[in-house]
Formats: structure tokens, sequence, C-alpha cells
């Protein structure tokens, strides 16, 4: 899994994202830093309530589990998932 293609496809995927944590996301992917790149996604996801579709989440949970990080740091997304 190309990570880093990943977490942007989950940015620019979410509309609503906030554009300073956009920026702050795409430093962290330049970096390979990515777990702290999800943390940051996530963390902006939950603060601002912003919805997004199942594709996004699935893609947040497929990458989250592929850096074996902890699942509570987007179980609560799931509650923000659009009904399309």
């Amino acid at each position: 899994m190309d990570k880093a293609k990943v977490l942007l496809e989950i940015v620019n995927g979410i509309s609503a994202f906030p554009e300073k944590e956009k920026i702050d996301v795409e430093e962290y992917i330049e970096h390979d830093e990515w777990g702290i790149a999800l943390e940051t996604i996530c963390s902006a996801v939950l603060e601002d309530r912003i919805l997004v579709d199942k594709k996004i989440f699935k893609k947040i949970s497929d990458v989250g589990s592929e850096m074996e990080m902890d699942s509570s740091l987007w179980n609560d997304i799931a509650r923000l998932i659009k009904n399309n």
C-alpha cells in the first residue's frame, strides 16, 4: 500500500477538510510521517464534525490498520459517515 498516496486521497476526498490541516498533513506526508498525518486527519474530522463518505472511512481504516495504529483513532469517525 502506498500510504502517502492513500493519505492524500483521504484529505482530497473530504471537501470540507480545513485548509490549514491539509497543509500540515501534506508536510507530514512529505517527511514520511504517515502516522502523524493520519492522526491529524482523524482529529480534524472529529473536532469539526466533518461528514465523510463510506469510501473515505474505509481508506482511513485500511491505512490505519496497515500502519498498525490503534483503531480507537478512527472508530469515532464511524458516526460521521454520510448516508448516501
